[in-house]
């Protein structure tokens, strides 16, 4: 199961859709040894308005403004939210892990996104720092170098909020399943994805 954005790069924030449509070498792999291949939902593109998603869009350039004044106290509300949709969303990717595994198929596993705050396996963003990054930009004139500047500057240790709800999840139903992850960083670097994931693929019996 892969994360939406390595099959289509056209859910990704502004600048990070950095190859033609997807990630050949994560998917590569999974052609040449005739794995099936299922595209988990954007969480990011369901909670937060879509492909552009315009709610997000909200933040930018809005330092100054009341709403940025008013971030100490919107930001849990909108994290509850945010977690509210990714929940039914893991919740619905762990029932179908489930079925595939009962009905005697092997999952190999899930590969994430590292770098994002939503799909990160191993490393996700600082989510307050991105907000005040977002804040400083000026909407007008924001670029893609900037937005992957501050995306770089913002990457921490840790799971992403989807990972970390669909592990969750496959642990109610005690299903175990590997994760791996693409390195967003690696990406935007113009380096190729982590080895990691043809690690995972090498366990197919």
């Amino acid at each position: 199961m892969l994360s939406d954005c390595l099959l289509n790069e056209k859910t990704r924030y502004l600048g990070g859709a950095r190859s033609a449509g997807l990630i050949r070498e994560v998917l590569q792999p999974c052609l040449e040894r005739g794995i099936g291949i299922v595209q988990l939902p954007c969480p990011e593109q369901h909670a937060w308005g879509g492909v552009l998603k315009r709610r997000l869009i909200l933040i930018y350039g809005s330092k100054g403004t009341l709403l940025f004044r008013l971030r100490a106290l919107l930001l849990p509300m909108a994290l509850w939210y945010t977690q509210r949709v990714y929940r039914k969303l893991a919740r619905e990717t762990a029932a179908h892990i489930h079925d595939y595994q009962t009905s005697g198929f092997r999952v190999l596993g899930v590969i994430g996104v590292d770098g994002s705050p939503t799909c990160g396996v191993r490393k996700t963003l600082d989510i307050k720092e991105v907000i005040d990054g977002l804040a400083r930009l000026d909407r007008h004139t924001v670029n893609t170098d900037e937005m992957n500047r501050l995306i770089m500057a913002s990457v921490i240790t840790g799971q992403g909020l989807y990972i970390q709800l669909l592990r969750a999840e496959l642990e109610k139903l005690s299903v175990s399943t590997a994760m791996s992850a693409h390195d967003l960083i690696a990406e935007l670097d113009g380096r190729l994805s982590s080895a990691s994931v043809e690690a995972m693929l090498d366990h197919d019996p």
